[in-house]
């Protein structure tokens, strides 16, 4: 009787050991328990369970935990070790609050595979000492000066010679911007070939050049309407480079022109507007439309302007 007894008892015992050994098992971790404010924790959970026996509902980690921080939360790795899968989770926390802190647990469900027993495991409680940077106990302490009134060291003239100096910087700088303006226009005006006959053959430079085919749609617009500046610059006789969309538009209507021909020209300058600013890209035909558009009004412009007596825009 007394070895049933024992037997029995053994058995019960390794059943409960089996049991035991297959319940799932939480660690959580921490680099440090002692840290002045701000500085940041390594903060670990990894848990470990019997492969194809439960299902695990990892915890959904806040920005605040307690009085800590969460900075960074990286992913959750699961790798299986021993008929076992381990899942660990590497958290980076601080916390701006001084004195003794207290890492709250965080709950992780769990539940069987056929959905008969759910139940919650949770991370240890981890306390936390928060402190701030330690004073220098050896420097002694001084006592606290009265004010001390600063004298005018700069005297009225130095200020008088940085005004002058500045004035003459100003006048400097106004010349210069003069002096590059005016020589940028003479650049632009100088030309062997009439007005006309230079658009006309940069256009068809342009044309050979096959740039819409190379993928450089944003440099074709932006030559397209550089050479049509340059032909208004030319034929009016004004600088008109620096000419925005809408004050190209006005000039256009002070002349004797369709305004169809105006209004269609003026899709074709905002869509180059687009393309170079918006990086739109039109289709291959709006390309080749704008093109058309450039040369027709050129072409529309220089009769107007022959039949004019001054010949002159």
């Amino acid at each position: 009787m007394k070895f049933v007894i024992t037997g029995l008892n053994i058995f019960i015992l390794c059943l409960a050991q089996n049991i035991f050994a297959q319940s799932p098992v939480i660690k959580t971790t921490v680099d440090k328990n002692n840290i002045l404010i701000g500085q940041q924790i390594n903060y670990r959970v990894s848990t470990s369970m019997p492969d194809n026996t439960y299902r695990l509902g990892w915890f959904t980690m806040p920005d605040s935990l307690g009085n800590f921080i969460t900075i960074t939360k990286n992913k959750i790795d699961s790798t299986p070790s021993n008929g076992n899968l381990n899942f660990s989770q590497d958290i980076v926390i601080t916390s701006f609050d001084s004195g003794l802190q207290v890492i709250p647990p965080l709950a992780l469900s769990v539940s069987t595979l056929d959905g008969d027993s759910t139940f919650n495991i949770y991370t240890d409680s981890i306390p936390v000492n928060v402190s701030y940077s330690p004073t220098d106990s050896i420097m002694p302490f001084h006592d606290i000066k009265t004010i001390i009134e600063v004298k005018k060291t700069f005297p009225l003239w130095a200020w008088i010679l940085a005004g002058v100096g500045v004035v003459l910087l100003i006048i400097w700088i106004l010349f210069l911007l003069k002096f590059f303006k005016k020589k940028k226009d003479t650049v632009v005006f100088e030309s062997k070939l009439p007005p006309y006959d230079e658009a006309m053959q940069s256009l068809s430079d342009l044309e050979k050049e096959d740039l819409v085919q190379n993928n450089q749609v944003k440099e074709f617009h932006s030559r397209l309407t550089e050479i049509f500046k340059r032909y208004l610059s030319r034929k009016s006789n004004s600088y008109q480079m620096h000419l925005t969309t809408d004050e190209l538009l006005i000039e256009l209507n002070n002349l004797d022109l369709s305004k169809d021909s105006v209004a269609a020209f003026a899709n074709c300058l905002r869509m180059g507007n687009a393309v170079k600013f918006a990086q739109y890209i039109p289709p291959a035909y709006e390309n080749e439309k704008c093109f058309s558009q450039t040369k027709e009004m050129i072409a529309a412009i220089n009769n107007i302007v022959n039949k004019t007596p001054e010949n002159d825009l």
